[in-house]
């Protein structure tokens, strides 16, 4: 370790100096230097394995002398085993008797109590049989009766099929109902918007209608210029066409949902009239539905 120190302390030293050096110097330097590292490093296993050498001897040493004195230890320990040998087999021949009886009286505790149990069991299935009994002959009785089972694990089976289709129509029957429920909160929703959207659209045209003939009065009454009246009027349009265009944007969108293929029409009155439709068509769509679903509840056979 010591070597390993001085050469690493030497590289240290040495580094300082490396700086002004070109790098093939540098590298050569690197090079010397790790070779040195690689010399103290062969000097130090050499060290280890001398000195782990002399540790093996003196452990082969060491082991012998723990050899002799087990061997010592065992005589000892067979002397003082004859000289108690009689004491000691009667004890244990005491002991053991001890523990025989004891070990048979635990276990006649054990095989009584187990007796009582098996009893008390065999009682218990025997009533249990007799009650399934009643169930076996009128399972016999069915399948003499039936032509379609000849077995009983046939009735079994089919009874098992059964209740796993009332189950399986029970979950459908439950997710038509949240289906519905989701499409009829869906309906009057958008027939909600849709009334809301047709009502504020005739209370626009109204109002608007209103307010241009009011102004188309007025500018008639009151004589003003005609460049006023025009600009007047065009504004008065322009709002009556993004009323218009309101209201065929909805009779649109009403055309494309609908079931009932119509031909296209511009007539703003005959598009309302559509809208209307729609809406109602849906809300009958809407009371079938409720219907339907009543009908198969009834006719789904109760478990």
């Amino acid at each position: 370790m010591e070597d390993l120190g001085n050469v690493f302390g030497a590289g240290a030293t040495q580094q300082m100096n490396l700086d002004d050096v070109s790098p093939a110097t540098r590298l050569l330097e690197k090079r010397r230097q790790m070779f040195e590292v690689q010399e103290a490093l062969e000097t130090q296993k050499e060290e280890f394995a001398r000195r782990e050498e002399l540790f093996k001897r003196r452990e082969e040493a060491l082991r012998k002398q723990d050899l002799e004195l087990q061997q010592q230890l065992i005589r000892f320990n067979k002397f003082l085993q004859e000289n108690d040998s009689k004491t000691a087999r009667a004890e244990k021949k005491a002991a053991e008797e001890v523990r025989l009886r004891d070990q048979k009286e635990k276990e006649i505790q054990e095989l009584t109590k187990q007796v009582q149990e098996w009893t008390e069991q065999k009682d218990r299935m025997k009533v249990a049989l007799e009650q399934n009994l009643v169930y076996e002959r009128y399972l016999n009785s069915v399948v003499e009766d039936s032509d379609d089972f000849t077995e009983i694990a046939d009735l079994l089976k089919r009874h098992e099929t059964l209740k796993a289709h009332h189950e399986d129509l029970q979950t459908r029957a439950s997710e038509v109902v949240l289906l519905n429920d989701k499409y009829r909160t869906d309906l009057q929703q958008y027939t909600k918007d849709g009334q809301d959207r047709k009502l504020k659209g005739h209370n626009t045209i109204a109002i608007k209608q209103k307010l241009w003939e009011e102004h188309q009065l007025d500018a008639l009454t009151a004589g003003s210029s005609r460049e006023r009246m025009l600009e007047d009027s065009a504004e008065k349009v322009l709002e009556l066409g993004k009323c218009q265009m309101a209201i065929t944007n909805l009779y649109e969108r009403a055309r494309a949902r609908s079931k009932v293929k119509q031909p296209y029409t511009a007539d703003h009155g005959e598009q309302l009239k559509v809208m209307q439709d729609f809406v109602m068509d849906l809300s009958f769509i809407v009371a079938k539905g409720k219907q339907t679903q009543q009908a198969q509840a009834k006719e789904t056979p109760k478990p």
